[in-house]
């Protein structure tokens, strides 16, 4: 009991109503106990399973109400929360600690994620709350979105049929318009970053790896730029593998045509492999033909995807307007639901679908990493610009050919001596 007022999830008054007509026993068993408040729901199974361990620290974050783990990645956590102030939940993205007071990087990428993700506001985006910083620790309070994200979906049930294939990336493209618009490149659209509701609406997620349009001056390890690769290798765009930070909005509507191959294929354009060796091979192969791996596609409509993944920007469709124009007219048949209430809907541990029974988290696989907390990966200089090789590679090898010459040349003259 002293845990859980410790932990300030219930006061005095709660904690003593909660436990009225209860068998004495229950409150010299801490197990008992923790059953009982979970069952009658003052508790989730994740907090009382905290409790249980002795942890009564970072229940609380801020005006938020930690309820559960819904996703972990590279750059922290994010919890489902409720809004003390409004009762609502949300879903909180944190910077770890540990990041937080010592890779000055993430720190400052996550700052810039608190910054951008305020710029925006539309349907088919993850809506932002408040930004914010608890004890030292900075904060994203987004809007929580039940369901699943695309990727689930399609190793969930399977390949999509074009007609909802075509609406929900239709979502997507309007949702992107809008960032675009606002001056902001995503540069990590991938099925796992977009998340599917009960009304069957798309909500692109994560900004994490969002660029503002002609920014110069950042830190190229904050943003990319020659060297360094930022994105998702399975879906990042030619150009964006030589410099992520001159990248436009055409660069998204490529990540775009391989989550739509990845919807209607179920397996990315160039599955397997290294990241650097996928990287490579966004740059100069052709996927595997969709008429072979989805044969009921319309020729036009495979037409139309192979344009989206066109190697050379110039050949892509230029705005993410039109690509929502041509998708529509491929969504025959598909009945619009109304937007989901996303602010009425009710805590229930059965809507996390990464939480296991006992309230932690499920591991998952890495394309499925919740990206509001970061699957994508900044690759620190593996794969620079080919043409950079050229600084260092010639050098090297003028320099050892010049120690090797001058070790045979003493070699000579000692054994002109001894002779």
């Amino acid at each position: 009991m002293r845990n859980v007022l410790r932990s300030k999830l219930l006061d005095r008054n709660e904690l003593q109503a909660s436990l009225r007509g209860t068998p004495q026993a229950w409150r010299d068993d801490s197990q008992a106990l923790a059953n009982h408040l979970v069952r009658i729901g003052k508790l989730t199974r994740f907090q009382a399973n905290k409790l249980l361990r002795g942890i009564t620290q970072g229940m609380i974050v801020g005006d938020y109400r930690v309820l559960a783990p819904i996703g972990k990645g590279a750059m922290g956590t994010v919890f489902l929360v409720r809004d003390m102030r409004s009762n609502q939940l949300m879903a909180l993205k944190i910077l770890p600690p540990r990041l937080a007071r010592s890779e000055e990087r993430m720190v400052a990428r996550f700052r810039r994620e608190m910054e951008l993700s305020r710029l925006v506001s539309h349907p088919n985006l993850a809506w932002t709350h408040e930004v914010g910083e608890w004890k030292g620790i900075p904060y994203i309070a987004l809007e929580y979105i039940p369901g699943k994200t695309l990727y689930r979906l399609v190793i969930d049930e399977g390949r999509l049929p074009l007609p909802r294939a075509a609406r929900l990336m239709a979502e997507v493209a309007a949702g992107l318009e809008h960032a675009h618009n606002r001056g902001l490149i995503h540069r990590d659209l991938k099925p796992s970053n977009i998340i599917v509701t009960p009304h069957d609406h798309a909500k692109v997620l994560d900004l994490g790896l969002a660029l503002i349009h002609g920014e110069k001056g950042t830190d190229a390890r904050v943003i990319g730029g020659q060297g360094y690769v930022v994105g998702t290798m399975d879906y990042v765009a030619p150009e964006q593998t030589y410099n992520a930070a001159t990248v436009d909005r055409r660069s998204d509507l490529y990540s775009l045509g391989c989550t739509l191959y990845f919807l209607l294929t179920g397996q990315p354009p160039f599955p397997g492999g290294t990241s650097k060796e996928k990287a490579l091979r966004h740059r100069s192969e052709k996927p595997r033909p969709l008429a072979e791996l989805a044969p009921e596609l319309p020729p036009r409509f495979i037409e139309f995807v192979e344009r989206l993944m066109s190697k050379n920007p110039d050949d892509r469709p230029q705005s993410a307007a039109q690509v929502e124009h041509e998708l529509r007219q491929w969504a025959t048949g598909e009945v619009d639901q109304p937007y989901d209430n996303l602010s009425a809907i009710a805590f229930d541990e059965a809507l996390l679908p990464t939480q296991r029974s006992d309230g932690t988290l499920d591991s998952l696989p890495p394309q499925e990493l919740f990206s509001t907390v970061e699957s994508s990966e900044l690759l620190d200089p593996v794969l620079p610009a080919e043409k950079d090789y050229n600084g260092w590679l010639i050098p090297l090898v003028v320099g050892l050919t010049v120690v090797v010459l001058g070790m045979a040349f003493v070699v000579i003259l000692l054994a002109m001596r001894l002779s």
